[in-house]
């Protein structure tokens, strides 16, 4: 299988292993300059490579705006205790923060500073190396590393640090990610936490869809949607927007989330002001979607794709046909393919990109080889990557019976980090009926409607490990 994926970015394809990342296929494809730093054996890109220093390019270069508007390093890492969009400046955030200021110091010099900011922000890339071989830390490394010009500003930003000890904005490398504008959904997706979709929430509310086994208490998802919706009510938008408008010469990209962001009317009026500022050319725009659409009514995204320097819609995308609108439920895989064909045409050549990230669940991965395949083999498709799923618990793929995981190990040879999920035992207090008994209340709601579909005809395998019962509250 490893074979199609010879020309084509995956993030997988490594020799990776379990508490082992493999770093070969980092700073492959440098710039001359950076071909000649690499003879330095204490340049950072040789000490990230030879893992003397836990190193990741986010800190540096990233910073995230949470539903909440506190900030992050990245979409995994913890959150600022103190800091967030309604009390700090994004430049403050980004130049004198301790929270960045010692992430900084101690993924370039750990003997000199120790781990503490590390282990306490970092934990999900730590725990997935740990278990898979990689993570976002190691996707990020290694596509980074391999762009030239990118990777050179980004050096050369690190290298001042380390002489000065200061964060400033020289150069266009900054990616702000933002999904402070909201939970605005059309999907009903079967991972998803309720308090990311507005359609979850409605789905809980008037069909009664929810588990108390796999999200916790209904008392408290409501109070964490509760919770989501006074933080959204709290931030002045268009501080955000005048905020990054002013950051604009410094900005490498903009990475847009939801909920569904191509729905949403305030990223549009959001993404027009940007373009204002004379700086749309020089800006990748970077949506996270589910590609059902482009946009609704006159707010057409894609007419966007001109105005910027490049426009990136990376799909979730966690299966094909069938199980593609089974696992993200209301989703139509025909519009999504018609959109991938599109995105892709003589058009947008050159300007559009799509890329996949998927997730990889207890059910996707009964087919996920297929996803695997269609990336590798759709011309439209630039890359592909996928994380496994940390949360629900229940969801994870070692979750499965140990007959089906026995079956499926074999179908993924050449890709150890789903391997390894597959090998894992069980979580300790992980029940499969409940999970089963999820997915079948979600089948229920949708009887009668174009979305109807049932578990055990998408995925017929499952059915010997179902016992018959069927509580209204699994």
């Amino acid at each position: 299988m490893e074979k199609i994926f010879k020309d084509k970015r995956m993030a997988a394809v490594s020799n990776s292993m379990p508490g082992n990342v493999d770093t070969s296929d980092w700073f492959n494809k440098l710039s001359k300059d950076g071909e000649e730093r690499k003879l330095d054996p204490n340049s950072i890109m040789n000490r990230a490579k030879d893992k003397r220093s836990w190193f990741c390019v986010h800190p540096f270069a990233e910073m995230f705006i949470e539903l909440d508007g506190s900030y992050k390093a990245c979409c995994l890492a913890g959150k600022s205790d103190k800091h967030n969009i309604n009390n700090t400046p994004i430049k403050t955030w980004m130049e004198d923060s301790d929270y960045l200021k010692n992430l900084r110091k101690e993924m370039l010099d750990p003997a000199k500073h120790g781990t503490k900011a590390i282990n306490e922000h970092c934990i999900r890339c730590i725990s997935d190396e740990k278990r898979y071989g990689k993570s976002r830390r190691t996707h990020h490394m290694w596509r980074e590393s391999n762009t030239k010009e990118r990777w050179d500003r980004i050096e050369r930003n690190v290298r001042m640090y380390e002489k000065t000890g200061e964060w400033t904005f020289d150069e266009r490398i900054m990616q702000i990610q933002l999904k402070s504008f909201g939970i605005e959904c059309n999907l009903d997706c079967h991972m998803c936490n309720h308090d990311s979709s507005s359609m979850r929430i409605d789905m809980m509310d008037k069909h009664d869809v929810y588990s108390e086994k796999i999200f916790g208490t209904m008392e408290n998802t409501r109070r964490k949607i509760k919770l989501v919706e006074d933080n959204l009510n709290k931030i002045d938008r268009k501080s955000v927007v005048d905020q990054i408008k002013e950051l604009a010469p410094y900005l490498n990209s903009i990475k847009i989330i939801g909920g569904e962001p191509l729905i949403m009317k305030k990223y549009f009026d959001f993404l027009t002001e940007i373009v204002k500022t004379g700086h749309a050319p020089h800006i990748t725009v970077k949506f996270q979607t589910n590609l059902t659409k482009l946009g609704e009514g006159k707010h057409r995204f894609i007419d966007f794709v001109p105005q910027f320097k490049q426009v990136s819609f990376t799909a979730s995308i966690d299966g094909i046909n069938e199980n593609a609108e089974y696992l993200r439920r209301r989703s139509v895989w025909s519009e999504i393919e018609e959109n991938i064909d599109l995105l892709a045409s003589d058009k947008y050549k050159g300007k559009a990109f799509v890329d996949v990230n998927s997730v990889v669940t207890c059910f996707s991965v009964l087919r996920f080889d297929e996803v695997i395949k269609y990336c590798a083999e759709n011309p439209g498709i630039r890359s592909a990557g996928w994380l496994m799923i940390e949360r629900p618990k229940s969801l994870r793929v070692n979750n499965l019976p140990r007959k089906l995981k026995d079956e499926l190990i074999p179908k993924y040879e050449g890709w150890p980090d789903i391997q390894a999920a597959l090998r894992m035992d069980e979580e300790p207090d992980n029940d499969f009926q409940d999970t089963l008994n999820y997915m079948l209340q979600q089948d229920k709601a949708y009887v009668g409607t174009k979305w109807e579909s049932h578990l055990f005809d998408v995925f017929p395998e499952l059915k010997e490990y179902y016992d018959g019962t069927h509580p209204k509250n699994a």
